[in-house]
């Protein structure tokens, strides 16, 4: 049995990778524009996750329906890495133009929402301790550095995300 056109997996992984980059990026916007980004929230990162779990589940069961019902664990692990990836080179342009257009004080405001964390985590901290962590964190809070801490946190729980769902999702040939 022919068909005309048999997408492959690298046409998954683009398709639904474009999808949750782009939903990612409308999701960031709101946020920014709600003036939360500075924030931190565990739930808002809880709830970007949630949305990702999402497109990856429907971007697995898509797979598994055009090819004949069948998921091995190795496709999904693939497609879970490449869709996480793709999200996160559009997330990391949206990062960049926020940080140097939309934003320029992201980074200083985000400093200044850690030290008021910190000193309400830890009233008694001294301020030579104060300062050298939010030095620490200062080195570490370039574009470069938090695009690419973005990436490999994407790969990391892309990796983990599509080894639970393809275990869960995964049929194989009865051969």
């Amino acid at each position: 049995m022919f068909t005309k056109t048999k997408k492959s997996i690298r046409d998954f992984i683009l398709h639904y990778g474009t999808i949750l980059g782009l939903v990612s990026i409308v999701f960031a916007l709101m946020i920014f524009f709600l003036d939360l980004h500075y924030a931190q929230e565990n739930s808002v990162s809880l709830v970007n996750y949630g949305i990702s779990v999402v497109v990856l589940i429907i971007a697995l069961l898509d797979y598994r329906k055009t090819s004949n019902g069948l998921l091995s664990l190795g496709d999904s692990i693939k497609m879970g890495l490449g869709v996480f990836l793709v999200s996160a080179l559009y997330v990391s342009i949206y990062t960049f133009i926020l940080i140097n257009f939309l934003d320029p004080e992201t980074l200083t405001k985000s400093l200044e929402v850690t030290e008021m964390k910190i000193l309400e985590q830890n009233p008694e901290i001294s301020e030579d301790q104060l300062n050298q962590i939010l030095s620490f964190q200062e080195k570490f809070s370039t574009p470069f550095v938090i695009v690419t801490v973005l990436i490999i946190f994407s790969l990391i729980s892309g990796f983990f995300s599509s080894l639970v769902l393809g275990l869960i999702f995964k049929k194989s040939s009865k051969n």
